[in-house]
């Protein structure tokens, strides 16, 4: 099975055409949304993220941010 390819140590079980790479759930979505893509129609990861399924990158993001502004409050 191809790994996930920001996690070498985690089964890639989504793929994205647009860029070729393999994910696992929990790098799993659209990495440019706004960008066309002419896979989109047919993207799982895409139907799984409007599914509610997936969380869009932005979220991650902000969830990301927000968890290291919490650990170097605590430090602090």
């Amino acid at each position: 099975m191809d790994m996930c390819y920001r996690h070498p140590d985690r089964p890639g079980t989504y793929f994205c055409q647009k860029d070729g790479n393999r994910m696992c759930e929990e790098c799993a979505c659209c990495h440019s949304p706004r960008i066309y893509c002419q896979h989109r129609g047919a993207c799982v990861i895409n139907m799984l993220t409007k599914q509610g399924e997936l969380t869009p990158c932005e979220q991650k993001s902000d969830e990301s941010q927000e968890n290291s502004e919490i650990k170097m409050s605590a430090q602090g």
